[in-house]
């Protein structure tokens, strides 16, 4: 029973920092197929011949989709650091109640977190949608994952880091691509505000 709630802690403390910045989840359920359709339909586009009402339409998708990639990122990096530190827990005999209690100080690192001046400031009431891939690889987030860790095989454990290490991958993929077009859509937004001053 003691373990039990000890494994629950992990699971909780695991989701806080995420948690923390989460705003509220609409019912928009997006794959990733009609992710890539946006970016490819935006990069497509014609923004001098899209009206201002179309491009910040598309800035506005484009953006929503990017706090929810980032959200799901910093949450796969969450997991990977606590893997990484149960590997490093079985390895030198460590226990589970050390671990719990390292928990702040293992995800306070970030190792694999954006520095400042790579990140990106999520803009205020900027609501979280459902992101879902074809295989379903998005639990590997859901703290199910984490719920039973100290009875997980070394293998587990081990496939466990690299599947999440190349969802993170795919990930901070995506979130660059959405970055870049973002970028592009502000920048004709401010072009034309500028022009309208003028």
């Amino acid at each position: 029973m003691a373990a039990s709630r000890g494994t629950g802690t992990v699971s909780d403390r695991a989701s806080l920092t995420a948690r923390q910045s989460c705003r509220r989840l609409q019912h928009s359920r997006w794959t990733t197929q009609r992710i890539l359709r946006l970016l490819d339909r935006v990069g497509e586009a014609s923004l001098d011949a899209s009206d201002l009402d179309a491009v910040r339409e598309m800035k506005r998708e484009c953006t929503e989709v990017e706090t929810s990639v980032s959200y799901l990122r910093r949450l796969a990096q969450a997991r990977i650091e606590i893997l990484e530190a149960e590997g490093d827990r079985r390895a030198t005999g460590g226990s589970v109640e050390g671990l719990i209690a390292n928990l702040p100080k293992i995800l306070a690192a970030g190792g694999g977190r954006s520095s400042a001046p790579n990140a990106r400031l999520a803009e205020p009431d900027v609501s979280i949608v459902e992101l879902h891939w074809s295989d379903g690889r998005e639990s590997l987030v859901a703290d199910k994952v984490l719920a039973n860790l100290p009875s997980l095989s070394a293998a587990e454990v081990a496939e466990g880091l690299e599947r999440l290490r190349d969802f993170e991958r795919e990930l901070s993929d995506l979130r660059r691509r959405l970055h870049g077009v973002i970028g592009d859509l502000e920048h004709e937004i401010a072009t034309r505000a500028a022009g309208a001053v003028e």
